[in-house]
């Protein structure tokens, strides 16, 4: 287990880091995208928030963390709520699952806490998993970051997280590995998938001071 893996093994079991409700854009891309009663996969799954709305909305649900901590939380809350999905312990570079098995997949805000050999591990089991025709919808952190902007460079896209405002997210993420993409990275990672669209998903805050800046990635095998 990483540094990373360890780190969020100890947010996962801090409710402020178990979200409840899926991100709008999941939603509005599962919907209108995936099969009705296909099974799904939510790789790196965290607390379960896609997991349970896949679930609830007649998928057939999986999930998978590296958290023993979050595949803990994601029982919890789907238990709660009287629904079942399937869940495992494991690395999104090693996938326990069978070639062509998964209808489509959710990897929401996962790939940057990975470094660059495991990033692109986890992009060919991506394709693997998925069956053919199948798209995979991943939400990866672009440059234009704020997190990029401060952090301490190791390479073009290999960065320390530096946060030292406590009132920002970055700040539980301080002194962390991150990875960070343009959209050459995006296509150089993925580019077993025959189509890829990028799209971008922007979120700033104190009066346009700062922002999240995310690339929402659709990946057709």
């Amino acid at each position: 287990m990483n540094a990373n893996q360890e780190h969020w093994v100890e947010l996962h079991k801090e409710r402020r880091h178990q979200p409840r409700y899926p991100h709008q854009s999941a939603v509005a891309f599962a919907l209108r995208t995936f099969p009705k009663g296909g099974k799904i996969l939510d790789l790196g799954c965290g607390a379960g928030r896609h997991t349970k709305f896949l679930a609830e909305n007649g998928f057939e649900a999986y999930g998978c963390d590296y958290s023993t901590s979050g595949i803990k939380a994601s029982e919890q809350i789907l238990a709660e709520a009287n629904l079942k999905a399937e869940f495992q312990v494991a690395s999104v570079s090693a996938l326990p699952y069978k070639d062509d098995f998964f209808d489509g997949l959710i990897c929401f805000g996962v790939l940057y806490y990975n470094d660059k050999q495991s990033i692109e591990k986890a992009a060919d089991e991506m394709f693997r998993v998925l069956k053919q025709g199948a798209k995979a919808f991943i939400i990866v952190r672009s440059l234009e970051d704020y997190r990029y902007e401060g952090a301490k460079k190791l390479s073009k896209y290999e960065v320390i997280v530096q946060e030292k405002d406590e009132s920002r997210s970055a700040f539980k993420e301080n002194g962390m590995p991150m990875y960070f993409f343009d959209k050459d990275e995006v296509k150089r990672v993925f580019h077993r998938f025959r189509h890829i669209e990028i799209n971008r998903i922007r979120t700033s805050f104190d009066n346009d001071s700062y922002a999240d800046d995310d690339f929402a990635i659709v990946c057709e095998k």
